[in-house]
């Protein structure tokens, strides 16, 4: 199972991250966030980090993302336009079963992938509130073989659940790894990819590539 750790705010919980066998990093640019980071932190993160392990820069939008380019080894959106220039993840905030519409116009784009994560009215991600895990299921009759990433309040107790239910390509998680909002706490990362590390791999699928 791959695993994503999100919310990365420093040099340090990166390396942590990299070393306890996370797949890809991702770090958040929407400002007024509690895990916004910088164009320069950003730069840095990367530059620290071991060959292969992919930075996802993850924006509300395409605006958002400019400048970002050179970072970012995969852009994860909310909204608006892809980046031309970069593999994009559009990400859909499961609220209903009204969802499923949002989440069949977002397979029908040229992504890389569909990242499914709670809606919440406060905020766009990382807010640890879980969303009806059946509809994840169905999602995937939407997704015309593009990959799911599953996210939304998935911690080291439930994700081993999760995986079993949904079987997605990825699980991310950021504040179920967290001691406090925008700081890792290294027993819960390292109980987190363990436990999704056990979970029987989902079968490879075969989507739109940028």
């Amino acid at each position: 199972m791959r695993i994503k750790i999100c919310g990365i705010t420093s040099v340090h919980d990166a390396l942590l991250a990299a070393e306890l066998g996370a797949d890809a990093l991702g770090v958040i640019v929407v400002p007024g966030t509690p895990r916004y980071v910088t164009p320069e932190l950003v730069a840095e993160i990367r530059a620290a980090l071991p060959p292969f392990l992919p930075l996802v820069v993850v924006a509300q939008n395409t605006e958002q993302a400019q400048g970002y380019e050179k970072s970012a080894d995969v852009f994860q959106l909310y909204e608006g336009p892809l980046v031309a220039s970069t593999r994009c993840v559009r990400v859909v905030r499961v609220r209903d079963a009204a969802s499923l519409a949002a989440i069949a116009e977002a397979a029908a784009e040229p992504v890389a992938a569909v990242h499914l994560d709670a809606y919440h009215e406060k905020s766009l991600g990382g807010a640890g509130v879980v969303f009806d895990w059946g509809l994840a299921v169905a999602a995937k009759a939407q997704l015309s073989g593009k990959p799911l990433i599953l996210a939304g309040g998935l911690t080291p107790e439930n994700v081993a659940e999760a995986i079993a239910l949904v079987q997605p390509y990825a699980v991310d998680v950021s504040s179920g790894g967290e001691a406090s909002p925008g700081k890792k706490d290294p027993q819960k990362l390292r109980d987190f990819i363990a436990a999704a590390k056990a979970s029987p791999p989902a079968p490879v699928q075969r989507g739109s590539q940028k």
